[in-house]
């Protein structure tokens, strides 16, 4: 998901503070990293948060103002067979983590936009 917002704030700043709220949630391998076209924050696993890849997030300056997106680092494969079936083979252990992994993924992606948010009507 991308938001983009009207407002000119110090990015780099803005960069320090998501990756304090990633390790404030215990993700591990923080990385922040400036490019050309702003920046690009990835954070690791998270024992608290059960999700199946690493996070990504990057910074954009635009021409009036900036852009934050947010997403899975790599794409999660889904559990591919009927539910029945799996289950009766023993599948339902991992539809069952595939399901909490995407319960936390929404989970964050809610708890990330809020706090963005309130960056941004802070600075």
């Amino acid at each position: 998901m991308q938001k983009t917002f009207a407002k000119n704030i110090d990015l780099e700043r803005l960069t320090k503070q998501i990756a304090y709220f990633f390790e404030a949630r215990k993700f591990e391998d923080i990385t922040a990293v400036q490019n050309a076209a702003g920046y690009e924050i990835v954070a690791g696993d998270s024992q608290k948060y059960k999700i199946k890849s690493d996070l990504k997030v990057d910074i954009h300056r635009e021409a009036e103002g900036f852009s934050v997106s947010l997403e899975l680092a790599k794409e999660v494969k889904r559990f591919n067979y009927p539910v029945m079936l799996a289950t009766f083979f023993g599948g339902g252990y991992f539809f069952l983590k595939d399901l909490k992994s995407d319960e936390s993924w929404r989970k964050i992606e809610r708890e990330f936009w809020q706090t963005i948010g309130s960056m941004v009507m802070k600075a």
